[in-house]
């Protein structure tokens, strides 16, 4: 009998841990002991979809390394919105706070598929409460809870712009040995031995508007989340194909060869070697992924140039638009004026980089 989609969890958060506990590749095994997963899940761009089961597995082999308590904080704090790609893309466009944690509510079981987020008006509150649909042990459970905690704080920090008053979080369970830590992480009201597991927002400020939102990038932010979410797992990615996906799952300017040489868990001697294998380079694969971003913003948004070099992680727009006349032989305004599809016509050829 074929297991339920809701039981899984794509393997993205488990190369985020490894990541967080620095593990070499001679390490992974550790990681991944009992679970009945190969390391070549810990890749970039693989979308194994792993059990709940097997992911309780390792989060219990993550603490045993880890060595201390408290990881679920140290883990939630590198589970940043990007890392949940569209739903993380379609949380930070949202015009409000309240329609952030309603894009957590409605996508982030597609994610995280053995987790709910219920959303009420409580008091004075909009509280939103972290269901979790599996069985797990109580040491999980919290794991999971903290992790939650602070992937919904990082969330209403990036729409709001500021940390707000009166936010607070209730967990269910007593307070920890490293309580303190939790004032720390989340900069909010902390309460323990609550009746629920919950991040509660003041009500006058769910309606707190998000600056940067627009309608029409709300709107493809949905689109794009469904479309991604709901598209069949790649498989037998080449090592180019790796790292044009960790470039669309973060500003891809900022992606150097040095994130890419840790990602991969080896050096970027062992990474150039593989990609020129390929026939390819690093310089190539992040040119034509760039470019291919560039296009497709400057032609189906009205974002302004300088959204568009912040979104690519270009800290200087003129760095963005002469990268554009490098890779098109036009600026970006000639760009956006173009035909739609512009990469598949012959006015706009994506020129070869000028360094290997």
């Amino acid at each position: 009998m074929s297991q339920r989609r809701e039981d899984f969890i794509p393997s993205l958060y488990t190369r985020i841990t490894a990541r967080v506990l620095n593990l070499q590749e001679r390490d992974l095994p550790r990681l991944l002991a009992g679970s009945g997963l190969d390391p070549a899940i810990l890749m970039p761009g693989d979308n194994t979809l792993i059990s709940a089961q097997s992911q309780m597995v390792i989060i219990d082999n993550a603490r045993a390394l880890y060595g201390k308590p408290g990881f679920g904080l140290v883990a939630g704090s590198q589970l940043t919105p990007n890392t949940f790609g569209p739903i993380g893309y379609l949380a930070l466009s949202s015009p409000t706070l309240m329609r952030a944690m309603m894009a957590l509510r409605d996508f982030l079981p597609l994610r995280i598929s053995f987790t709910h987020l219920e959303i009420a008006e409580v008091e004075n509150y909009l509280c939103c409460r972290l269901k979790i649909t599996v069985p797990v042990s109580e040491e999980n459970r919290i794991h999971l809870t903290e992790c939650f905690a602070l992937v919904v704080k990082a969330v209403a920090d990036a729409v709001t712009g500021e940390p707000l008053p009166g936010l607070k979080f209730t967990f269910s369970y007593p307070a920890p040995s490293y309580a303190e830590k939790y004032h720390e992480a989340l900069r909010a009201e902390v309460g323990f031995d609550s009746d629920t597991d919950a991040f509660w927002i003041p009500l006058q400020f769910a309606q707190y508007a998000n600056v940067s939102s627009d309608t029409q990038s709300y709107q493809r932010a949905r689109d794009l989340c469904e479309e991604i979410l709901q598209s069949a797992p790649r498989k037998h990615l080449t090592l180019a194909d790796r790292l044009r996906q960790l470039m669309l799952s973060q500003p891809a300017a900022t992606v150097s060869e040095d994130m890419l040489a840790r990602a991969m868990f080896t050096s970027k001697r062992t990474i150039a070697r593989r990609l020129a294998a390929e026939g390819t380079s690093y310089r190539q694969v992040r040119d034509s992924t760039l470019a291919e971003l560039a296009a497709r913003h400057l032609q189906e948004t009205t974002l302004s140039t300088e959204a568009i070099a912040a979104i690519l992680g270009y800290n200087d727009v003129a760095n963005f638009r002469r990268a554009c006349r490098r890779w098109f032989g036009m600026p970006p305004s000639h760009v956006r004026a173009l035909p739609s599809d512009p990469l598949a016509t012959s006015d706009l050829r994506l020129r070869a980089p000028s360094e290997h």
